[in-house]
């Protein structure tokens, strides 16, 4: 949720939340704008699941809650069309104190919840000290450790009442990290200079939430009672949690009032069943699974784009046999990547050795893969080299005695197809090796992950919450951040990254990431395998989506879109 964890098919199409937008300017309709009463959307979040995880900003950890949540809460700043920081409910853009390390953020006058209640900067405070609570046991506090103290708030203990923090910080606020001096102006002190951070900014993790709800149903309980609720672009207005939910128009908006009334989502378990659903016309906009991908591409309404993400295979350092780097670096020299982005994919990703995508800052074009070459097509002899090693040591010299590999991915029919291409890679490089394969949900698969029994590997992708390789390599890497679920430990590289993350310097500061990636590549923290492409068929009535760097809509973008007549 990351923003953010997503399915590893979600790399080969528009997926999830996200699933509406055309690359550079709008499709072109001969028809007129349709009246206010229809203009009523219906798009797809390829959720992998009967439902969307959350509606909290304060736990949206994953890809397929992320637009509910964003067109229904207000963040300060939101990205932009390239992924840069820009004021939502701020009043303009904040300043920032080198010195003491502070942002001073002005909020908007007038901003308010659909039921009246006003939004301040008592408001996003409260809410960015809820987030990093250990009473909200948010899994993705890590988006805000820059703010002092807060790594050691988000980890004290929380009183049985759910309520009250025990330990020496009670609170961001009270501490003074986080301050209001009056009720327009909120101040942030980091501990340390930050570049990222007004990109962090932007996650849900500072988006106001409503306490007046929260205090009425309980910490769990009030995203259940969303009807008619909002204090964005739009308000929800059904989410039944059997696979739809519905928003609607925010009328009390403050900025420009989206042209669309209603977004009608509908979540699937399966592309495949999606893009039945969108040939058959009962969506606004449709993605075809990898094996209709060249089909869909001769389609007069496809579009395609870069995608800042990544589908990679995580391998538990913790547990055999991935906590030996010569049998991590056999299953990953195993794999024909090219193999599977050109043939089982049929094309829908672009085969990687990178963790850092192409397309972004921090992209270091000479990287080499964990046998020190750009090569893509895997190295079977090198492979069955340190499988060998790890064998004589590991395994008594019998490959059949090793520890056994069960892989975990989500139960989507173009992952099992992909998984079981590479199982067959590595039975083929290690004859007798016991492996298999295990398909869950993908909700399922985020609690198995962030449980005290993660898998010994697993499949997932990650899409970029904004463009800066701190989102890719510290949030990821370092020892003791919550998303580093490989319990993966490169000191030198955990060195670089720390320095990097606090170099102002963007030329040197790229370096250090570079460095900080080959070494972390090399000890195969990730098995890297795609990046994705944007890719989906759009009609010629939807007018004015745009996809920004990061594949999504932004909030400005929402605002322009609007059907017209077939």
């Amino acid at each position: 949720m990351s923003l953010r964890k997503l399915t590893m098919s979600g790399l080969m199409i528009l997926l999830g939340t996200l699933a509406v937008v055309v690359a550079g300017c709008g499709t072109s309709s001969t028809g007129g704008k349709l009246p206010d009463s229809q203009q009523i959307i219906r798009l797809p979040i390829n959720a992998a699941s009967n439902d969307i995880a959350t509606m909290d900003p304060g736990h949206d950890q994953d890809f397929y809650s992320y637009t509910p949540i964003e067109l229904v809460f207000p963040g300060l700043i939101a990205l932009d069309q390239n992924g840069n920081p820009t004021a939502w409910a701020a009043d303009g853009m904040p300043t920032y104190d080198q010195t003491a390390k502070t942002y001073t953020f002005k909020v908007r006058s007038g901003l308010k919840w659909s039921d009246g209640t006003p939004i301040d900067a008592t408001t996003f405070a409260k809410a960015i000290d809820r987030s990093m609570s250990p009473c909200t046991a948010s899994a993705v506090t890590y988006y805000l450790y820059p703010i002092n103290n807060a790594p050691a708030y988000s980890t004290e203990k929380c009183a049985s009442d759910g309520v009250t923090v025990q330990g020496p910080i009670k609170s961001l606020i009270t501490d003074g990290d986080v301050t209001t001096p009056d009720s327009q102006t909120l101040v942030i002190k980091l501990s340390a200079n930050a570049p990222y951070f007004l990109e962090a900014m932007g996650y849900p993790t500072t988006y106001a939430v409503p306490f007046q709800l929260i205090q009425q149903y309980g910490a769990k309980d009030w995203t259940n009672h969303l009807a008619g609720f909002g204090g964005n672009l739009f308000k929800v207005k059904s989410w039944d949690h059997k696979g739809h939910i519905d928003l609607v128009r925010n009328d009390d908006f403050w900025g420009t009032k989206p042209q669309l009334k209603e977004i009608d989502f509908t979540i699937y378990k399966t592309v495949n069943a999606e893009y039945a659903d969108y040939l058959d016309g009962r969506l606004d906009q449709g993605g075809a699974p990898a094996d209709q991908y060249k089909a869909s591409k001769k389609r007069s309404d496809f579009h395609e784009q870069p995608y800042l993400a990544e589908g990679y295979y995580q391998p538990n350092w913790a547990k055999a046999p991935f906590n030996n780097l010569d049998a991590r670096q056999a299953f990953a020299e195993a794999i024909n990547k090219e193999i599977l982005a050109d043939n089982v994919n049929q094309g829908s990703v672009i085969a990687t050795n990178h963790i850092v995508p192409q397309g972004m800052y921090g992209y270091n074009p000479n990287l080499v893969g964990p046998d020190g070459t750009p090569s893509l097509t895997g190295d079977t002899a090198a492979a069955q080299a340190a499988m060998q090693k790890y064998v004589n040591e590991a395994c008594g010299g019998k490959i059949a005695s090793c520890t056994p590999v069960t892989l975990y991915d989500t139960n989507d029919p173009t992952l099992e197809t992909a998984d079981q291409a590479v199982v067959t890679m590595w039975q083929n490089a290690f004859p007798g090796y016991p492996i298999k394969t295990q398909f869950v949900d993908f909700n399922s698969l985020l609690q198995l992950i962030y449980s005290a029994n993660e898998p010994q590997i697993f499949g997932i992708g990650w899409s970029a919450d904004y463009p800066d390789p701190q989102d890719w390599l510290s949030l990821q890497f370092e020892p003791g951040s919550l998303n580093n679920t490989g319990s993966v430990n490169v000191p030198q590289a955990t060195t670089l990254m720390q320095q990097a993350d606090t170099n102002l310097d963007p030329a040197s500061r790229a370096q250090q990431y570079n460095q900080a990636e080959q070494l972390l590549v090399t000890a195969v923290a990730w098995i890297p395998l795609s990046q994705g492409k944007t890719y989906y068929n759009l009609p010629t009535y939807v007018q004015n989506f745009k996809f920004s760097s990061l594949g999504v809509i932004t909030l400005q973008s929402w605002s322009q879109i609007y059907l017209t007549s077939h």
